[in-house]
């Protein structure tokens, strides 16, 4: 369960996530440098299964991965027989967001339970894929999908309310830049609750915080192991991209 935002610059990108679980999921470890198949990339890992929802690697591609929107026959038979989270680390070895695109192509995800992918580079569109158990689609052009929203409660109604405080506070800024997606996740609207941006329910809240920047330099991530609302301190790693 998430919400991501994201936005383009002169300079590169920025990608922002918060992360909703039940208070009964083990905590993640933060994001630290890793390497697999001599890629090197930074991601935090999930407690439970050891995969991520979130991460960036030395070649300036960063990807997000949500819950899938739809249920299908297919994820009630088999409940996802692998972690979504496993697919992460499997595509961050890729030196472009083409490449991502392409493996994810090639890859058999009827072992997944459905899922929604966001692929940022910069330079390029960001690409949405959305995997619902029986079909995947990948939209080279996702910019429209902006925010991402995923929630095990009321997901229309969850996505549809997350939108529209999105939607309020852009018209009240008359502009969109990083500050005000950071103002977004850290808000509530007219109350903290389950449709809120940043989640809280007497069973599961918003339990960390994301935020990805990437330069022609560089890739910056800060984690904040807290919703974004407390106002918590949170770790920076910083990878520098490959010549």
């Amino acid at each position: 369960m998430c919400t991501v935002s994201w936005i383009h610059d002169s300079e590169g990108y920025q990608l922002l996530c918060n992360r909703d679980e039940k208070l009964t999921r083990a905590a993640a470890l933060p994001p630290q440098i890793r390497n697999r198949d001599g890629v090197r990339y930074l991601a935090p890992v999930d407690g439970n299964f050891g995969g991520a929802w979130i991460g960036t690697n030395e070649f300036g591609v960063s990807i997000c991965l949500l819950n899938g929107a739809r249920r299908s026959v297919v994820e009630t038979r088999i409940g996802g027989l692998r972690s979504r989270g496993l697919l992460l680390p499997e595509l961050l070895v890729a030196s472009t967001l083409f490449e991502v695109n392409e493996r994810i192509w090639r890859t058999d995800l009827q072992s997944y339970a459905p899922f929604t992918l966001a692929v940022l580079e910069p330079g390029q569109p960001t690409s949405v894929t959305e995997w619902d158990g029986l079909e995947k689609m990948i939209v080279p052009y996702g910019e429209g999908y902006m925010p991402l929203v995923s929630s095990s409660f009321d997901p229309d109604g969850v996505r549809t309310r997350r939108r529209e405080e999105f939607r309020r506070k852009v018209d009240a800024a008359g502009r969109l830049d990083a500050s005000l997606l950071f103002m977004f996740h850290g808000s509530h609207g007219d109350k903290r609750d389950a449709y809120s941006p940043c989640m809280h329910r007497t069973d599961a809240r918003t339990v960390s915080f994301s935020w990805i920047r990437v330069t022609s330099e560089s890739a910056k991530f800060l984690y904040v192991p807290d919703s974004p609302c407390q106002g918590s301190p949170g770790q920076s790693q910083t990878i520098e991209l490959a010549r």
